[in-house]
């Protein structure tokens, strides 16, 4: 019994750093990429964040006249006091206890964003690996643009087919590699490897033929079996609202909905006009 609750306080214990990697999960997506090794280090590193989140907490409860020896002295007279007088001061420990646990557990989760906003920002990236797929990720947050230019694998008559695109999203393997990507507005062509130029033929728009509503879903996938080459272009294009853009797009709603409106009534006055004529009836009455 008393392995069972050493386990349970120590996992308890552990919180902290057991939602620090929750807390940079939740705003940096290669959040296991910071952890250089395997299962062992991140035991350690849970471990260790939880040890400096519980030091400085108990630091901070201290100076306010806290002692944890006059908080769990009551708690050691197991043996000399009543089993009803135990559970007493152990109940009247609980809530106290819970209240710090969930204070750790946030201060785990809210040093873990951090941890994951200098990452992605630039301050914190030497503790990852692949340095470079965090420059994407900053440029995404900041609402830029970054165009993609795939040359794929597949070739004919020397030549390459290639897609252009805006990036929309990506996967890293384990050991850097693209796993594949996602592209918005996509065209294709191709590069011919026989001009020694190197020349390009022209961009096909590979949805031209859809309309906006269904441009809305407009991904194309590429695996990275089918990825020979790629070029990240940052673009000095950003994503933001200015009240020009929410001008027009009311003036585009609104010209839209008149134009429903017009539609209607001309419908109405056509069918108005030109009423459905009743059934003759048989002038020939009915056979006999």
């Amino acid at each position: 019994m008393s392995a069972i609750w050493t386990t349970a306080v120590l996992v308890a214990l552990l919180f902290p750093g057991i939602f620090f990697f929750i807390g940079v999960a939740t705003y940096e997506r290669f959040s296991r990429e910071i952890i250089r090794s395997g299962a062992v280090s991140e035991i350690a590193l849970a471990t260790l964040v939880s040890l400096l989140i519980h030091i400085a907490l108990l630091t901070c409860l201290g100076a306010f006249g806290f002692r944890l020896s006059a908080f769990l002295a009551p708690l050691a007279e197991y043996d000399s006091v009543s089993h009803v007088e135990m559970v007493k001061r152990v109940t009247s420990k609980l809530l106290p206890i819970a209240l710090y646990l969930v204070a750790a557990t946030g201060c785990g989760i809210g040093l873990g964003v951090i941890v994951a906003i200098g990452v992605v920002t630039g301050p914190l990236r030497f503790l990852v690996k692949h340095k470079w797929a965090y420059d994407l990720i900053d440029r995404d947050r900041r609402r830029g643009i970054t165009t993609v230019y795939v040359m794929t694998t597949t070739t004919e008559d020397n030549k390459v087919l290639m897609y252009r695109g805006r990036l929309h999203h990506f996967m890293l393997q384990e050991d850097g590699k693209l796993s594949y990507v996602i592209l918005k507005d996509c065209a294709r062509y191709y590069m011919n490897f026989g001009d020694a130029e190197l020349s390009t033929g022209k961009q096909l728009d590979i949805f031209r033929g859809a309309t906006a509503q269904r441009r809305v879903w407009d991904y194309l996938m590429i695996d990275s079996s089918n990825i020979a080459n790629i070029l990240f272009d940052p673009s000095v294009q950003t994503i933001k609202t200015t009240d020009e853009g929410n001008k027009a797009l009311q003036e585009a709603i609104r010209a839209r909905r008149e134009a429903i409106k017009k539609l209607k009534r001309i419908t109405a006055t056509i069918s108005a006009n030109n009423p459905s004529t009743a059934a003759k009836p048989d002038a020939e009455g009915p056979r006999q």
